[in-house]
C-alpha cells in the first residue's frame, strides 16, 4: 500500500510525500496523480523518504516521470539504485 499526500503547494509547484512500498497496484495512482499537476502547469517533486521500495513496474513508471520533469527529493539509497541502476553513495 502506498500514501500519497500534498505537503506544499502553490501555483506553480507541488510537493507530494510518498509513503509505503509503491509496487504496480498503486503505479497508475502516482501517475494520474502527477499528470494532473504537471497538466496544471505546476512543477511536481516527490518526496520519497517514507518508500521502503519499489518494483519493476514502478521504477519504470517513475522514471517516466521524471523525463517529464518530475523530481525525486530524499529516496532511499536502495530507491535510488533502483531509480537509477547506479551505485549510490
Amino acid at each position: 500500500m502506498v500514501r500519497i499526500s500534498p505537503t506544499s503547494e502553490t501555483m506553480d509547484a507541488v510537493t507530494l510525500k510518498v509513503e509505503g512500498v509503491l509496487v504496480a497496484a498503486w503505479v497508475l495512482v502516482l501517475k494520474d496523480v502527477c499528470v494532473g499537476h504537471l497538466e496544471q502547469r505546476q512543477r511536481v517533486e516527490l518526496d520519497f523518504e517514507d518508500v521502503s521500495f519499489i518494483d519493476r513496474e514502478a521504477t519504470a513508471a517513475v522514471r517516466q516521470l521524471i523525463a517529464r520533469g518530475v523530481a525525486i527529493r530524499h529516496a532511499t539509497p536502495l530507491v535510488r539504485h533502483l531509480l537509477t541502476g547506479h551505485e549510490v553513495a
